[in-house]
């Protein structure tokens, strides 16, 4: 019986150990934790270039132009708009005017990046969404690191209509983290 005891003893340890090391037990990252809120406050005009999204008639950039920032009552207001998109695999250009915010939140101290969705409006999209996410790397545009800006649109169907991420070529973005 000893024996045995030690057996399934040394068996559940080997089990344990071997599911230690399988990759379902790895921490996956996470998406940040988005609050309606956070009292974030993102402002400025840029213009983002995307060298790989250009060709004979796209130029691979967009502007965007965005005042927003937590209210009093704890619900994100302003203005966002990306203008000037031309971009070589979206299907949409022009401008994108966001109507409404539903989600914005920001991490991090050197380098706080905001995070914001909500609903928009633009000529060729019905039922257009948006996320936008905002790196401010806080004035190195000249030594450094530029402010990085990525953003997706799509239209009622869920179907991507316009999207890009890219550096800061022109202009700065300020985002002033809660966090």
């Amino acid at each position: 019986m000893k024996r045995t005891t030690g057996i399934l003893a040394n068996a559940a340890i080997l089990v344990y150990l071997a599911g230690m090391f399988h990759p379902a037990s790895a921490q996956q990252v996470q998406v940040p934790t988005l609050q309606v809120c956070n009292q974030t406050t993102v402002a400025g005009k840029a213009n983002v270039r995307i060298i790989s999204r250009s060709d004979a008639t796209h130029t691979g950039s967009f502007d965007v132009v965005v005042d927003l920032s937590c209210q009093p009552s704890g619900y994100p207001g302003g203005s966002l708009a990306l203008n000037k998109i031309s971009m070589s695999d979206s299907t949409v250009s022009g401008t994108i005017t966001a109507t409404t915010f539903e989600q914005v939140t920001s991490i991090g101290k050197h380098t706080p990046t905001a995070f914001i969705n909500g609903r928009c409006k633009a000529t060729e999209i019905s039922g257009c969404r948006f996320w936008l996410m905002v790196a401010d790397n806080r004035g190195l545009e000249k030594d450094g690191t530029p402010d990085i800006v990525s953003f997706l649109v799509i239209d009622g169907t869920g179907r991507r209509v316009a999207y890009g991420t890219g550096p800061v070529m022109k202009g700065d973005l300020k985002v002033s983290s809660a966090n």
